[in-house]
Order: C-alpha cells, then sequence, then structure tokens
C-alpha cells in the first residue's frame, strides 16, 4: 500500500398451451413463460469466419475447425505451439535458476535446514498464501527439516503480510533464525530491515509488484525482477524453489517426487487467478489430476464436503475448494485452513474441513446481506447516466467480504466499483474492482488526497479512508471516471467463441471442446452462440432465480441452466443461445450453463 499524505413441478406439455404468465403458445408449439423483468443487454461480439489458417491448423494436427479456430483467437496459430498448448508437459517447464536471487535463496534455506536452524515459513491468509506455506513447509519436512514451522497473520488485528505488528509477534513468538516470506514481503522495506538488526535473515518468495525501493532481503525472488514468467503465483514459485532445492542435493539424496505437490501447487495456482499459460497450465493440468489422487488428508477431506468426486475442473477449484480455505482467513483464523493442509490425520482433516465449510456458510451470509444492502442503496441513489464508478460504505460492512461485494456489483451493472466498511472509529477499510479500460489504481492516485492509504493494480485494489472524507472521495473519482470512460465501455460485451448450430449439441462437441481445458484467465472457458434452439418442453424455473431449459437436439434434449435469470424475458422457439458446454457428472452427460439469449 502506497501511503498518501492526510486530507414448482413442470407443466405438461399440454398445460403449457394456456400458461399462468405470459402469452398463449401457437398450436404445436411449447409454450414459454414471458417473464417480468429485462436484463441489460450484451454487446455480442461474433468470432470471425473460418479461414485458411484456421483450416491449415485443423488439418496439421487432426483437430476440429472449432478448436483450431479457439487456437488462432488465442495466439497459438503456429503449429508446435498450438501442438504444445493442447499436450502440456511437465518437461517442458523452465529451469528455476533462471529466476533471479532462486539459487541465493534456495541455498540458505538448504543450509538453515542442514544445520537444524528455525525455519519459519511467513505466509499470507489467502489460498495462494496458505498453499505456499503447506507446500514448503510439507517439502522441508520430506527433506527432514523438522526445526521449519509456519505462520500466518491475522488478518482482522495485523493486516496484510509482513506488517511490523505481526513480524514482531512472529519473532517474540516463534524466534526464526531464517524468515522465508511467502506471497507477501516486496514491499516490507522496514519490516525486513527490523528482521535484519534482531539477526534474522529473510527470504521473500513473492509474486507481488515491485516497489520503488526493494527490500534489502538475504534473497528476493520475484519474477517481476526478470520481467519473465510473471505469471506465477506464489505457490508456482515455491514450486520452483523447491525444484532449486532438490537441484542443490547429490542425486542419491533426492528422494522426494515433485509431482506430489502439484495438488497444492493448482489449489493456489487456479485460485490467485493468474494466467494460466506456459508452466501455469503444465503443472495446472497435472494438479488436477494430482488432487483425485491426492496424498493430502486435508485436499481429501475438502473434496468430500465440497461434494466433489471425480477429477475436479478449474471451476471446482474456483468456487468450491478455493471459497472454503478462504473462509477462515476472511471472517476467522487462516491457521485452521493452513493446520487442514498440514495435517495427516483423516479425522482431524475432515473435522477442520466441516469447520471451514460452516465459516465459508457465514461468509457468504455476511456476503449476501452486504451485497442486499448494497443494492439498496443503489436503488435509492444510483443513476447510470451519471454514476461511471460506483463507490458505497457504510458502518459495520465486514472487510472479510468486501472484496467479494464490490466483484459482484461490478459484475451486476459493468462499472468499477468500490466498496467500503467502516469500523467504529470511522476509518474504512475498500475494496474495488474495475473493467477493462479503466486502471482502478491510477484512479486512487488522482484521489489521493481524500485517502489515507491505497495500493493494487489496474483491475483492483484496496484503500483506507476516514468516513467523513467519503462524499469529496466519491466525486472526485466519478469525474477522474467520467473523463476516462465511454458509454461503449460501459456496455457489457460477450465475445462469442465460435458459433454451432444448437441441434449439434453432443458429448463428442462437449470432449472436443475440452482438448482447451484447463480453463482460467487467459484461457477463458469458450461461450459458443448456439443457432436456431428449440424449446422440446417448457422452462422450468428452480432454486432462488435460476431457470432450466430444455431444448431440442439430433440426439433428443439437452438441459441448459440459466442461472439468476429467472425473471428475464425467455425467447420462443428457433432463438439463439450464447451458451458453455459443461458436463452433468450425477446423470453423465452434456448440458450448457447459459450466459445470454436473444430472439
Amino acid at each position: 500500500m502506497a501511503a498518501v499524505p492526510k486530507a414448482a413441478a413442470p407443466p405438461s406439455l399440454a398445460q403449457a398451451q394456456v400458461p399462468t404468465r405470459g402469452r398463449a403458445a401457437a398450436p404445436g408449439k411449447v409454450a414459454v413463460p414471458r417473464l417480468a423483468a429485462e436484463t441489460p443487454r450484451k454487446r455480442w461480439d461474433a468470432p470471425p469466419a473460418c479461414t485458411d489458417q484456421v483450416l491449415r491448423l485443423a488439418r496439421e494436427l487432426t483437430i476440429t475447425p472449432l478448436v483450431a479456430g479457439l487456437l488462432c483467437r488465442r495466439g497459438y496459430s503456429k503449429v508446435e505451439e498450438a501442438r504444445t498448448f493442447l499436450k502440456p508437459s511437465l518437461s517442458d517447464i523452465f529451469d528455476p535458476f533462471e529466476l533471479t536471487d532462486l539459487r541465493r535463496g534456495a541455498e540458505l534455506i538448504l543450509g538453515a535446514a542442514h544445520d537444524g536452524r528455525r525455519i519459519v515459513i511467513f505466509g499470507d491468509y489467502d489460498v495462494d498464501g496458505i498453499t505456499s506455506c503447506a507446500m514448503l513447509w510439507r517439502f522441508l519436512q520430506r527433506l527432514g527439516a523438522r526445526n521449519a514451522t509456519t505462520f500466518l497473520p491475522n488478518r482482522m488485528e495485523e493486516g496484510y503480510g509482513l506488517s511490523q505488528k505481526a513480524v514482531e509477534r512472529c519473532h517474540a513468538e516463534m524466534a526464526p533464525e531464517l524468515l522465508v516470506a511467502v506471497d507477501c514481503g516486496t514491499t516490507s522495506v522496514g519490516q525486513i530491515a527490523w528482521l535484519s538488526a534482531q539477526g534474522v535473515p529473510t527470504v521473500v518468495i513473492d509474486h507481488h509488484a515491485l516497489p520503488p525501493e526493494l527490500p534489502a532481503a538475504a534473497a528476493l525472488v520475484n519474477p517481476q525482477r526478470d520481467g519473465r514468467h510473471t505469471y506465477l503465483a506464489s505457490v508456482g514459485l515455491v514450486f520452483k524453489v523447491c525444484h532449486g532445492l532438490l537441484k542443490l542435493l547429490p542425486p542419491e539424496q533426492r528422494n522426494v517426487d515433485l509431482k506430489d505437490f502439484l495438488d497444492l501447487v493448482a489449489v493456489g495456482t487456479v485460485a490467485d487467478i493468474v494466467p494460466l499459460r506456459e508452466d501455469n497450465r503444465v503443472v495446472v493440468r497435472s494438479g488436477l489430476r494430482q488432487i483425485q489422487r491426492t496424498r493430502l488428508a486435508g485436499l481429501r477431506a475438502l473434496c468430500e464436503v465440497a461434494g466433489i468426486k471425480a477429477e475436479p475442473t478449474t471451476a471446482d477449484v474456483g468456487f468450491r475448494i478455493g471459497p472454503r480455505l478462504n473462509a477462515s482467513g476472511r471472517i476467522g483464523d487462516a491457521s485452521r485452513s493452513l493446520q487442514l493442509l498440514k495435517t495427516d490425520d483423516d479425522a482431524e482433516a475432515l473435522r477442520i474441513a466441516h469447520e471451514l465449510d460452516l465459516s465459508n456458510r457465514e461468509r457468504q451470509r455476511l456476503e449476501q446481506t452486504t451485497l442486499n444492502e448494497a443494492q439498496r442503496m443503489l436503488e435509492e441513489e444510483y443513476d447510470p447516466d451519471r454514476d461511471y464508478v460506483i463507490v458505497l460504505g457504510k458502518p459495520g460492512w465486514h472487510v472479510g467480504v468486501i472484496g467479494i461485494v464490490a466483484s459482484r456489483v461490478q459484475k451486476q451493472h459493468n462499472r468499477p466499483a468500490i466498496i467500503i466498511g467502516f469500523d467504529e472509529t470511522g476509518t474504512g477499510k475498500g475494496s474495488g474492482r474495475s473493467i477493462d479500460g479503466y486502471s482502478i489504481v491510477q484512479g486512487l492516485s488522482a484521489c489521493a488526497e481524500h485517502l489515507v492509504l491505497f495500493g493494487g493494480h489496474d483491475m483492483a485494489a484496496g484503500l483506507t479512508i476516514r468516513q467523513e472524507n467519503l462524499d469529496a472521495f466519491r466525486e472526485a473519482l466519478l469525474a477522474h471516471a467520467r473523463e476516462r470512460l465511454s458509454a461503449e465501455l460501459l456496455c457489457p460485451t460477450l465475445a462469442l467463441s465460435g458459433v454451432v448450430p444448437a441441434s449439434e449439441i453432443s458429448e463428442s462437441l462437449y470432449r472436443d471442446v475440452q482438448r482447451m481445458a484447463p480453463f482460467g484467465r487467459d484461457n477463458p472457458e469458450p461461450v459458443f452462440l448456439f443457432e436456431g434452439a428449440r424449446h422440446r418442453r417448457p422452462p422450468r424455473p428452480f432454486g432462488r432465480n435460476h431457470v432450466k431449459l430444455f431444448l431440442r437436439t439430433a440426439a433428443g434434449e439437452v438441459e441448459a441452466l440459466a442461472w439468476g435469470m429467472d425473471g428475464i424475458p425467455i425467447p420462443q422457439d428457433n432463438f439463439n443461445l450464447a451458451a458453455s458446454l459443461d458436463w452433468d457428472e450425477e446423470r453423465q452427460r452434456v448440458q450448457l450453463r447459459v450466459v445470454d439469449w436473444r430472439q
């Protein structure tokens, strides 16, 4: 952070002829409910026509033009690049010693382990930090370093990373002789100097942006220093450090299999939403398979509690495993999540996994309460023609959920959103999420006179503000955003990955597209334009505000799940559907996840 100067059951087809809401169906057609609410229209960005380059790639690699088109549009138009993308291999990952200071850091860790000195692994409380801690600790245990331990700061009391308060408590309680900071430390100039004054050398393994002045750490492993491999999360860097440790050992002592740790690398990498390319794609693809046969009692318990029975996807990690590991750090003590990944006791692991599940439910409750309150405020105050950025603040909003709420508000309204929770002293902690085309951290910098602290990057940022400065800050940020955002940028764009006749939806189509997996940042799950969709039977609402469509295909029927879209007008027959292909694990068949539709 940069300091700033203070200033009901489905009807039958016969019943569907007279729908209870909407209009009557034409003879022989399935009636479709006409629901009341409207949705902000997305601008559909259709994919380009199939080119000679796409056809050539399809022919060379023996793949369908659909997949070849995806590869070309994502930057893999050369045959060998595309081949490597489709078949990522651990043999292709880069040498760890390419990273500045990694050899030095590995030598320091190995030396301390060999001498029996106390190594404290100081982490962050998010999933990347927790998995980084757990992985390095487990690896050192396998090397025989029994004097290695872990430490996590308390989010509510000590804040993020190597805060002075957390560092002093760590020093007092743990008495480190070597401190290894993972997923934090790059900006901790004063704290690392303080540790050095106490005679404690520090190794930093971190991926965050570099400050103007680097800390005088004994080793600083951060790919931002090299300008290469900056896509790595901290857990990916820890994997590189562990690889470096193995390479420093004599061959006869290399009795640890790095592949055993790919499950943790996959969880931390996916949860941190870093680009899934190059080494990240390799380790995540292998790591997802490793999770299914993991040796970790904690991951087995998490999968059981989360209901994951088959090989997990990135969506399973991002929406089912990650939130449970994150929950304790958001609203309580992240050390429970770390203990889950450290224990080898199945009973303890299952007990902690259930605790984290309860914490996640409480997090969801707090998030929904905050979101509901934010939406009520927007109903009273929000003017889309005026408010190019949304700034909301209220006393009592939990700092552990404001980032999630900011993301939800940003997605709902497709404009930058900042959500601030104020404490009893009038000090507010805020979290912001932005859209393409607007750097939120530059916006905060332009309004620095109204803030106590701020930091972040183009798409996400955090801040501290006094409550009396909220209105002035909002007006200043609105003025800044209006000068840089256009109505076009504020209109959500839906990038379509290909055009497929709805009648051709099939398992083979799903399997074909899965060759592009794992999906994530820089390789998003494809959303296709399914043309000429027709209802086979009436749509059916389910859950709180979802709706299920039943579409005709050449093979019979496919279900299309429209999450959060009950209340949006449903098109009649022969409509276009924007959706991604999904797999119904329980019934072992393909299904769709609807993004948008239009007649």
